[in-house]
């Protein structure tokens, strides 16, 4: 592809892969599952997590960012459709939180990154997280320390590495001239994914024993039922 027509291409469909998930999530009307009490609090509270997760940075040489996702977490927790709304408002909870950090007014508010930010951030490890998710479910046994195994540290470091993999391959494609090579974006995913799995994990596990009725992908009738 011409280096130009990436260049052009690039923005437009971020804008058309985010607004498609969307638009999915909302088919689902997933705000149903919020009627239960106890899930209310619970999704409040991984909101204002995730949003501090996004908020949080660190910056390393030659401009590589390292945040951590929650977007594992959320969608174990909430499943795909619930999970992908939420990162939206997430996202741009945290850029008004960063723009205020930096001292800016709402009008320089930065609508270019929201949709790069939904696709890697959000998305595209949701997406991951839920198809792995689907396929343990499908083959391995049902047991709650093959769950919190499975769905909470695997899941979190294998769609952190996919979503950083395929952040790569976009940028050398799509945005010629960045200044991050393929081999950084790659480096700082294996970085994220160390973080990324050990945080959903210790996580999902302390959920699961404590408060199972959080996680709506966790059933009792099938992992406690042997």
């Amino acid at each position: 592809m011409h280096t130009t027509l990436a260049s052009l291409l690039s923005y437009p469909l971020l804008v058309l892969l985010s607004l498609a998930g969307l638009l999915w999530a909302l088919t689902r009307r997933p705000w149903q599952l919020l009627r239960r009490n106890a899930l209310q609090n619970a999704w409040l509270g991984a909101m204002v997590l995730v949003a501090l997760l996004w908020t949080v940075r660190a910056t390393l040489a030659g401009g590589l960012v390292i945040q951590l996702l929650g977007a594992t977490l959320m969608v174990t927790l909430f499943g795909l459709p619930l999970a992908l709304l939420s990162l939206f408002v997430v996202d741009v909870l945290s850029l008004l939180g960063l723009e205020y950090l930096a001292g800016h007014g709402w009008a320089q508010f930065d609508w270019a990154s929201l949709w790069a930010r939904y696709v890697w951030l959000a998305l595209l490890p949701a997406l991951i997280s839920a198809a792995l998710q689907a396929v343990m479910r499908r083959l391995l046994p049902r047991h709650p320390f093959v769950f919190i195994l499975g769905h909470g540290y695997f899941t979190a470091g294998l769609a952190a590495l996919g979503a950083g993999a395929a952040q790569a391959g976009w940028r050398h494609l799509m945005v010629p001239g960045s200044p991050l090579s393929v081999a950084d974006t790659l480096v700082a995913a294996i970085i994220l994914a160390f973080g990324e799995a050990f945080l959903t994990g210790m996580l999902v596990a302390i959920f699961v024993v404590y408060r199972p009725q959080w996680v709506i992908t966790f059933r009792d009738e099938e992992y406690l039922s042997g």
